[in-house]
């Protein structure tokens, strides 16, 4: 039974290559996991389910759309415009601009078209600024997709990382429970004395403790991997283990100027703060813009009715009127009268006066500023202030970028070494276990000792599957800086 229990943790700690490749034994007080998903899956799922992804994909399509907007409003505005009025009382007739308390019914109906044909290249430049910060809110969308990738890999890593670290908790507990029966066992038969008995229940009493936390970690690796996933915490999950792709890494430091010369080529922040940057300086040009004169066409079209509008219409028969001439007579003044076709007044047709009253009108306005309260100086300097903050801000990316490359790298050749020296360490102290079991069953060697050989060998062994994922890890984030996708 001590040999069988040895091999195991031997081939679970010592060989992990092989181990990533299999499924771990786990105990039997852990769940079952039903739903069983690849690394690749769950980056899927994490960038459907996680809402941050789909506010910058809508903040996206609202640049997109600002920009269509602006690049309309270079169009001509064409308007048209009717009323319909009901005057009472005592108005103005619109027909002869007398004074009438008669009830008028008017219509007025109109076409005009306004075009801005120069501004000081402010429509211009105003669409080349939208177009470059729809670009940058592409980048944008990019880079969360790029932070959720890398948070979906460190959540995915932990989880088996503390499925491995369980499973080696379930190996120590069933070594002190074989080390405890074997003790029972020297005991009776007198070999040892029964202190011994005493530590080997207190250690196994300590490796179930240190199972039940390697439990409690790993519950709490999945509900980290869940919530990366938006899933519910009773979601059953099962991970298919990652197949052993460390290497060994012997550039360090040196390759970390030449990846970020490529990493500065390709990653969505920095492409996303440099178009920021472009945007900036066309806000320049946009500020400028307005001491610049604005010429603008106009033309327009129009007609009206009134119901008040009359027009006379003459007969055939003729009636005598008097004119406003006199003639003298013998000294004596008579009024001139003459003959004329009798005429009445009649309502002239509603489609016949919006034929007749149609007016038209063409003109080009230039307005030329002289003084507008200094607001080119203002805003002028407001924008070059904001092109430097968003050159800042672009060198601020950027840095960023180089130090994470370079925290990247080094902390990739470190976990390497650590990793290297760490295997060796567990394979010399599980010889020196093995010695010192057999020398305690010999009765050559105290509890102490031998518990004491036991934790150096436990506590090593953990440290390696600890250090084997962080090794993945930063070899993951290393080739996700040459290639800008896992």
């Amino acid at each position: 039974m001590k040999i069988i229990y040895l091999l195991l943790l031997a081939l679970s700690l010592l060989n992990p290559a092989k181990a990533q490749g299999t499924e771990p034994s786990l105990p039997a007080s852990i769940e079952p996991r039903s739903t069983t998903l690849t690394l690749e899956q769950c980056i899927t799922l994490a960038l459907e389910n996680q809402p941050v992804l789909r506010q910058s994909v809508l903040q996206k399509q609202v640049a997109d759309n600002t920009v269509e907007q602006t690049r309309k409003s270079q169009l001509p505005v064409i308007s048209a415009l009717t009323n319909q009025g009901m005057n009472f009382g005592r108005n103005v007739d619109p027909y002869t601009n007398g004074i009438t308390n008669a009830q008028i019914a008017t219509s007025n109906a109109g076409l005009g078209v306004n075009w801005t044909v120069f501004n000081g290249f402010q429509l211009k430049n105003n669409l080349l600024q939208q177009s470059l910060i729809a670009q940058a809110s592409q980048f944008d969308v990019a880079a969360i997709k790029n932070s959720l990738t890398l948070n979906t890999l460190l959540a995915y890593l932990q989880v088996l990382s503390a499925q491995d670290l369980l499973t080696a908790s379930a190996v120590q507990v069933s070594v002190a429970q074989a080390q405890v029966e074997r003790t029972e066992k020297l005991v009776k038969m007198g070999t040892v004395a029964p202190f011994n008995l005493y530590d080997a229940k207190s250690q196994l009493a300590i490796d179930d403790m240190q199972q039940v936390q390697a439990k409690t970690n790993l519950n709490a690796a999945l509900l980290a991997l869940l919530q990366v996933l938006n899933l519910p915490a009773t979601t059953p999950l099962e991970l298919v283990r990652l197949s052993d792709t460390m290497s060994s890494m012997q550039s360090g430091l040196a390759d970390a100027h030449h990846l970020y010369s490529q990493a500065r080529t390709f990653m969505p922040e920095v492409l996303a703060a440099d178009l920021r940057t472009k945007a900036a300086q066309k806000g320049i040009d946009l500020a400028k813009g307005i001491a610049y004169p604005s010429v603008t066409l106009t033309a327009n079209w129009g007609t009206s009715f009134s119901s008040a509008a009359r027009q006379n219409v003459f007969g055939t028969d003729m009636i005598e009127q008097t004119t406003t001439g006199f003639v003298d007579v013998a000294g004596q003044s008579y009024p001139v009268r003459v003959l004329a076709p009798a005429s009445s007044a009649e309502r002239i047709g509603y489609f016949h006066q919006l034929d007749n009253n149609q007016y038209k009108s063409v003109g080009v306005s230039i307005r030329i500023p002289i003084l507008n309260g200094f607001q080119v100086r203002y805003r002028t300097t407001n924008a070059r202030l904001q092109q430097q903050l968003a050159e800042s801000q672009a060198e601020g990316v950027r840095r960023n970028l180089r130090q994470a490359i370079d925290q990247a790298v080094n902390q990739l050749e470190n976990a390497t070494d650590r990793y290297n020296a760490l295997n060796r360490q567990v394979s010399a102290l599980t010889q020196s276990f093995n010695a010192a079991e057999a020398r305690y069953n010999a009765g050559l060697l105290n509890a102490v000792d031998y518990n004491l050989a036991k934790s150096n060998i436990d506590r090593a062994s953990i440290n390696l599957i600890q250090l084997h994922y962080e090794t993945i890890l930063r070899e993951k984030i290393v080739d996700f800086y040459k290639r800008g996708e896992l």
